[in-house]
């Protein structure tokens, strides 16, 4: 073998190289047409599916976000509202209270001030009972006397055994 040979075998014919280069060319020019421009455009429209889809998410999210803070601050007010609620229930309470104590001690002091006035009226008739059984006895004992009048000694036991009259009833 000769030097030509090897320099046929080493270097490529320029034709072949060129028709090579051309077949390349429209394998890729086609593989681009055909696979990587449809292939492109699908996961164009994937990315933009999924760019949908999260931003779709985010508003969620963001709406969620304010849901939860519009129900926090709903559960402030209905929270604060019950607390209202239960400080007049207990104002109320305290006031019933008091109003209820009021009126009982009113109702003691009437009934004790009635009691006093009872006891009074019934003191004031027994004292005029009395008094007048000892001006009837009085009566009697001054008739007897009258009646009897002897002496001094008759007159004074006439008084004994009238006061030993009245004291056994």
């Amino acid at each position: 073998m000769q030097i030509v040979d090897i320099l046929k075998l080493l270097v490529p014919n320029v034709w072949t190289s060129i028709t090579q280069l051309c077949a390349t060319a429209i394998l890729f020019f086609a593989l681009y047409k055909l696979g990587y421009k449809p292939v492109r455009k699908i996961l164009d429209t994937r990315s933009e599916y999924e760019q949908r889809k999260l931003a779709e998410a985010e508003a969620l999210k963001q709406e969620n976000e304010e849901l939860k803070k519009k129900m926090e601050e709903e559960l402030a007010q209905a929270e604060e509202r019950a607390n209202r609620a239960i400080e007049r229930a207990r104002q109320e309470g305290n006031r019933l209270k008091d109003e209820l104590v009021n009126e009982g001690r009113e109702k003691t002091e009437q009934m004790l001030a009635n009691a006093k006035a009872d006891i009074a009226f019934e003191r004031n008739r027994m004292l005029d009972e009395v008094q007048r059984e000892i001006v009837d006895a009085t009566i009697s004992a001054t008739e007897k006397m009258l009646s009897e009048r002897i002496d001094e000694e008759t007159d004074k036991r006439i008084i004994d055994d009238f006061i030993k009259e009245i004291t056994k009833k």
